[in-house]
């Protein structure tokens, strides 16, 4: 795939995760309610065309990786975590220790002996990534790249590897469909972690994915067919959902990404994307410049959406969630130019430099 088409999805997806959070309150009311000439259909079908866009970001995080990574021996290795766990874990815990400062005042409140209770949860929150509802997806990262060059070794032997990979998502299919009260888990006695940063559970067969894809030479896919594979994934998922509410499920079912509904529309995005291998156009161009900022908007929106949410707490998650796109894109956008132009300044280049790791700005 070309570089601009990799970066556009980045673009398309983050608007997308930005969506499932926005819609989720408009999702409860319809599980509630059921009505299917509703905003809360539309917010809902808007909530499952958007389940692509974590497991999308994960393969293009492998892809990337693979892409751009020579063959990494334990030396090259320590390099690659020098270079790049800084960039997810600086941001991921200066975020996660902004969302655990209301809990430390509270617990401050309570007297100093509650001290000790505060580390223990606030301990338990930093490794699972559950400070904050976004937060996982760090925690996933770090993880996935300290994995990285394990598979980047064992996508030399590309059968193996693709038949490792293969697997590995059968595997998730089958073991976490319907949650652990259900299915194959259950009847072993097993249960799966209550967290979603638990990805060798639930997301690291897409970045396993992506590095088998970086290695393997471009192929001709109808494109045509693979653009009716993702309408038929979208239609599934979304049915997933329906069928799901009139039964009266939890929203963790009926959300979850390890759905063999989503694992099919997800697969489909993906070679549909790898059919335009030549694809070129100026609208694609312009998409793409904004991949750059895509790793601050999902660092940042989650507090935007709650800033708009208590400003306009009656309007709608449709609303919501285009407010909360515009302003995290121009967040994002302004915080660059201000790291430009600290950056030029001399006195404060280390400022800048702080600044940038701190939101995750590229």
């Amino acid at each position: 795939m070309p570089r601009t088409l990799t970066d556009a999805a980045k673009v398309i997806a983050a608007i997308a995760v930005v969506a499932i959070h926005a819609t989720s309150g408009a999702e409860l009311h319809y599980a509630a309610h059921q009505e299917i000439a509703s905003w809360d259909f539309v917010a809902v079908a808007l909530n499952q065309w958007a389940r692509f866009s974590v497991p999308l970001f994960l393969y293009l995080s492998g892809y990337g990786l693979a892409k751009s990574s020579a063959s990494i021996r334990l030396a090259g290795y320590l390099q690659f975590l020098r270079q790049r766990v800084p960039g997810i874990l600086v941001p991921y815990l200066f975020f996660a220790s902004l969302a655990l400062l209301p809990e430390f005042y509270g617990f401050l409140r309570q007297g100093k002996g509650e001290l000790t209770a505060f580390l223990a949860i606030a301990w338990r929150k930093f490794y699972t990534g559950t400070a904050d509802y976004h937060l996982y997806f760090l925690v996933i990262l770090l993880q996935c790249y300290l994995l990285f060059p394990l598979w980047q070794e064992l996508s030399r032997h590309a059968t193996f590897y693709r038949f490792i990979v293969w697997l590995s998502l059968l595997l998730v299919t089958a073991l976490l469909y319907r949650g652990s009260s259900e299915f194959l888990l259950a009847q072993m006695g097993l249960r799966h972690p209550g967290w979603h940063a638990a990805f060798a559970i639930y997301w690291l067969p897409y970045f396993m994915l992506g590095i088998a894809h970086a290695h393997q030479p471009p192929q001709n896919r109808h494109g045509i067919l693979f653009a009716l594979a993702v309408f038929l994934g979208f239609i599934l998922v979304l049915w997933d959902y329906v069928r799901s509410a009139a039964e009266n499920l939890p929203p963790d079912y009926y959300n979850h990404f390890s759905r063999p509904a989503v694992v099919f529309y997800t697969l489909s995005t993906i070679y549909w994307l790898h059919t335009f291998r030549n694809f070129s156009a100026r609208w694609l161009d312009g998409v793409s410049q904004y991949a750059r900022f895509t790793f601050t908007v999902y660092l940042i929106h989650p507090t935007l959406l709650r800033g708009w949410l208590a400003i306009f707490p009656q309007a709608h998650s449709l609303v919501m969630w285009l407010l909360t796109t515009a302003t995290a894109f121009a967040t994002s956008y302004a915080l660059t130019l201000l790291v430009q132009k600290l950056a030029a300044r001399q006195a404060t280049t280390k400022v800048a430099n702080q600044l940038a790791r701190l939101f995750g700005l590229r």
